[in-house]
């Protein structure tokens, strides 16, 4: 397809797409202020309404007593009421004529009773129920010579009752009573409206209340009326028409703009298109010699050059990651072959210890860690292999103080099983004064371990190591020799770099990663020291030499190491009733091992709320919690422990693996007695826990 004649300019299709947006997005919002609007006036008017039909009700309420209190009075007020309280034969007949005109005020349903100066009813209106409640009520009035009102709250609904007291007109006093009684749902003048009564109102407070004015007998009942704000959810339609009017036009407003915005685009934006058309074809040959045409607007060739020089750097780069994939592929594929070498065998010896002491429990549990462990190695060699490339990491290094003597031995004992399977001869010359350095004891295995380890690969069958540990001033020495393959002399320069091997052979007897001298140089020099490799060549044995400095009270000879000195008193080793919570089963079950070997009663949860029930139970003198428990924080249970009166004595013991110095912090202030970091050395961990129970109160770390 022939592109037509292209333009100068320098708009954009996003642009000319963005302001249509924009625009459309104004009217919307237009069309949006214009139903709140609507909407507005529509509840103003319906509050309106609300209030006026709230108020006449109130009024027609205020006119129904008003005609009660008024019929009511002239009725007590009669003489021929009067003549019938001295005229016990025919008081029936004189008040059968004033009750039976009394049954409905208003249209509002009264029951009216006729009582004797005892509270004893003479006549009716064949309306009257009152009950016990209501006419000892009665009584007490006409005992105090009170006419009055009340309302009783009755399951059947509320009732106002009134009482006139009828008088003979010799003596003056109470000879009888009226007593009427009208209900106040009878007296709502419409069932949407809610009668309340000294200050009640309802529940949710949706409606709009209006006193009523009533007589005085009733002021002080304090009778309120209430329109419940549902009922006028119908009185005005919403306006749907205008509503869909307003919609309608915005829409259409907001379509129109956004068609004519976009079709101008399209004249706007062919320099870019024809760039578009370019990277779509590029997609589709890959990078080569294709190349953006130099033509258009302005901005479109600077672009147009931009993404030709990009390209040229891409096709450069592209052959360097040619050559480097072949590399990262052979790389990854003897990743997958040495990690799990070593992964083999323990899952094997596993399966064996199950098989061969199933009747010994500690040894089956023992087993069974093993095997989950090789299995998540397993899970995380997988993992490894799934990603494009390898990266070198930082890494750091937890100070403290290291006796190298010691640290060389545990590094041997790693390297033992290689060392037996080769049939190597092993010579070990170890200072015996002791050597001290400050630095990570785990990081310096693995640097001892990493150097035995290739000098073991490295040497023939039934060859001869040698390794040495002495002193040289202030500076400690190490120093691994070998008889095996040597170095040659145009890797021996770059020994230490990443991914740098000898020549491998095609059965992979010498294989390897190229990680393992890279990572010894990185972890010497965290520690201050230096690494240096010598060989006389190829088939004259290698020599790695390690030089750390020593920690200043090691001048002296014979000098105890600083911080290994014994302690002052010696270590209480009483057995202690002790509960461990950690969500990790087998670091649980192996921290509680340690424990039970040292004589301590162990109780082991995984997880916060089976501790709090543990401990609701039985009580314990120390509490080894874990701070990433699942269910609840570490230091959420510390609180919640603490508060438990069985727990009240408990030390806290955060056993986790963050050891930052705000995590200390945090572990001081919900109330922990000592802060460890894992792995937790088990002389550290015995030591503690003898110290937080002979002084409760005082925080330690490790």
């Amino acid at each position: 397809m022939v592109s037509p004649p292209l333009r100068s300019g320098s708009l954009t299709r996003r642009f000319a797409i963005a302001s249509a947006i924009l625009t459309a997005v104004a009217v919307l919002l237009v069309a949006a202020a214009s139903f709140w609007l609507v909407d507005r006036q529509h509840a103003a008017a319906v509050a309106l309404l609300r209030q006026s039909e709230t108020a006449f009700n109130a009024r027609t309420v205020s006119n129904s007593l008003a005609t009660l209190s008024s019929r009511i009075k002239d009725v007590a007020d009669s003489p021929i009421l009067a003549t019938g309280l001295v005229d016990s034969a025919g008081r029936e007949t004189y008040l059968a004529p004033f009750l039976n005109s009394l049954r409905q005020i208003n249209g509002i349903p009264v029951q009216v009773l006729f009582t004797d100066f005892e509270g004893k009813p003479i006549s009716g209106n064949g309306l009257e129920r009152f009950d016990a409640g209501q006419l000892d009520w009665l009584r007490a009035r006409i005992d105090q010579g009170v006419e009055t009102t009340a309302i009783f709250d009755r399951p059947q609904g509320p009732e106002l009752v009134g009482v006139r007291l009828l008088r003979y007109s010799r003596t003056n006093t109470p000879e009888g009573a009226l007593v009427y009684k009208i209900g106040l749902r009878d007296l709502r003048p419409a069932p949407s409206t809610i009668l309340a009564w000294n200050g009640q109102a309802r529940a949710d407070g949706a409606g709009h209340a209006v006193p009523v004015r009533a007589p005085s007998e009733f002021a002080h009942l304090g009778l309120t009326l209430e329109a419940d704000a549902s009922a006028f959810g119908d009185a005005l339609e919403t306006p749907w028409a205008q509503y869909s009017l307003i919609g309608g036009v915005a829409a259409l407003l907001a379509l129109l703009v956004f068609l004519l915005g976009s079709r101008l685009s399209l004249g706007l934006t062919q320099d870019l298109r024809k760039l578009e058309q370019f990277a779509g074809k590029l997609g589709e040959e890959g990078i080569g010699e294709l190349r953006a045409e130099l033509a258009g607007s302005s901005e479109t060739v600077t672009l147009a050059r931009a993404i030709n020089r990009m390209l040229d750097g891409l096709h450069r780069q592209q052959e360097r990651l040619e050559r480097e994939h072949q590399r990262k592929d052979e790389f990854l594929a003897m990743l997958a072959h040495e990690l799990r070498n070593p992964l083999a065998p323990i899952s094997s010896a596993a399966q064996l210890l199950r098989v061969l002491f199933a009747d010994v429990p500690r040894i089956k549990e023992i087993s069974g860690v093993i095997g989950r462990q090789v299995a998540h190695m397993t899970h995380l060699v997988d993992d490894l292999l799934d990603v494009s490339r390898v990266t070198r990491g930082l890494v750091t290094i937890n100070q403290g103080e290291v006796e190298l003597g010691a640290m060389l031995r545990e590094a041997v004992e790693q390297i033992k099983p290689v060392i037996d399977a080769r049939k190597h001869r092993l010579a070990l010359d170890i200072a015996a004064q002791p050597m001290t350095v400050c630095g990570d004891r785990t990081r310096l295995v693995q640097v001892a371990a990493n150097l035995l380890n290739n000098a073991a690969k490295y040497t023939p069958d039934g060859g001869e190591l040698h390794v040495s540990l002495q002193r040289q001033g202030d500076v400690a020495v190490l120093q691994v020799r070998d008889n095996g393959i040597g170095i040659g002399a145009d890797l021996l320069p770059v020994v230490f770099d990443l991914f740098t091997q000898a020549q491998r052979t095609p059965d992979r007897a010498q294989g390897g990663l190229g990680l393992g001298l890279a990572l010894v140089r990185k972890l010497v020099e965290l520690h201050h020291g230096s690494v240096e490799a010598h060989s006389a060549g190829p088939g004259h044995g290698s020599s790695f030499t390690v030089r750390l400095p020593l920690l200043p009270a090691q001048h002296g000879a014979g000098a105890a190491p600083a911080g290994l000195a014994g302690p002052t008193s010696p270590t209480d080793t009483r057995a202690r009733r002790i509960l461990v919570v950690d969500d990790n089963v087998d670091a649980a079950r192996t921290l509680g091992m340690l424990l039970e070997s040292a004589g301590h009663a162990v109780t082991i949860e995984h997880s916060a709320q089976a501790a709090l029930a543990r401990s609701e139970q039985d009580r314990f003198e120390v509490i080894l919690l874990d701070i990433g428990l699942p269910d609840m924080s570490g230091h959420a249970l510390a609180g919640a422990l603490k508060r438990l009166p069985c727990c009240g004595a408990s030390a806290l013991v955060a056993v986790s693996g963050y050891g930052q110095e705000q995590d200390r912090r945090m572990s001081r202030e919900a109330g922990f007695a000592a802060h460890l970091v894992k792995p937790v050395p088990a002389d550290a961990l015995l030591d503690t826990i003898a110290r937080v129970t002979a002084a409760p109160n005082a925080h330690t770390t490790a």
